[in-house]
């Protein structure tokens, strides 16, 4: 059986041969032509202006966050960004992601995009963390360790980054918990919905001061917040 990786190059030399792009008798040696990890590539989506049709995905010490177009990203953290067209008919593969600099566009206007795998992205994005974590663990007085609003969510969740974007307008400090990849998460979403007695069908379900919420509910949202507010 022939790895995923190397279906995958041999595809995209297909359909090099088939457009008449690559004129060389030799298959192999346009096989190595075919941008590996970490290079520079052509994604199937245009990254240009301020990107604002696509997911913009960046990162500092406080962790990801989302934007809605380029000039909402600090000019420091523009250099890796991660973007995603979610309504591309053939997304890429999940365990790979496009990251891009936006830091200066390249002569025709596009900024350069590469390819690299999901892990390794998620990799920088926890370095970025590693300091203000360990002044965390220390206070235990913000952040994690003190939040009472909780996403339970996944990576891959359009309606969890949405919820996660709502909670940061509207200056609300949260927690994000993936059930898919941080131990005992799915758990505590479940105890949580028992206890709401709720049973949720899908993500996000997020926990807002014991108030459990179905889905990325704006409406519900927003009136946990007012009631919130109002009881403070």
């Amino acid at each position: 059986m022939i790895p995923a990786v190397r279906r995958r190059q041999y595809l995209a030399l297909a359909a090099l041969l088939a457009l008449g792009a690559c004129n060389s008798d030799d298959p192999e040696a346009a096989l190595e032509a075919i941008p590996e990890e970490g290079e520079v590539v052509t994604p199937p989506f245009a990254v240009r202006g301020e990107a604002d049709d696509l997911l913009l995905v960046w990162f500092d010490a406080e962790g990801p966050h989302t934007a809605a177009r380029r000039s909402d990203i600090p000019e420091a953290r523009r250099a890796q960004v991660r973007v995603e067209d979610l309504g591309a008919a053939d997304p890429l593969d999940p365990s790979l992601v496009y990251v891009a600099d936006l830091s200066a566009p390249g002569p025709g206007g596009d900024f350069p995009v590469r390819r690299m795998t999901r892990d390794a992205f998620e990799a920088a994005v926890e370095a970025a963390q590693a300091g203000p974590a360990e002044e965390l663990a220390a206070g235990e007085s913000e952040g994690a360790a003190g939040a009472d609003v909780v996403i339970y969510g996944a990576s891959w969740c359009s309606a969890c980054r949405g919820a996660a974007a709502y909670l940061r307008q509207r200056h609300v400090p949260f927690v994000e918990r993936d059930i898919e990849r941080e131990p005992g998460a799915r758990e505590a979403m479940m105890q949580a919905a028992q206890r709401a007695g709720i049973r949720p069908s899908g993500i996000p379900v997020i926990d807002f001061r014991g108030q459990v919420i179905a889905g990325f509910d704006r409406g519900a949202l927003e009136r946990a917040i007012e009631r919130d507010r109002t009881t403070i």
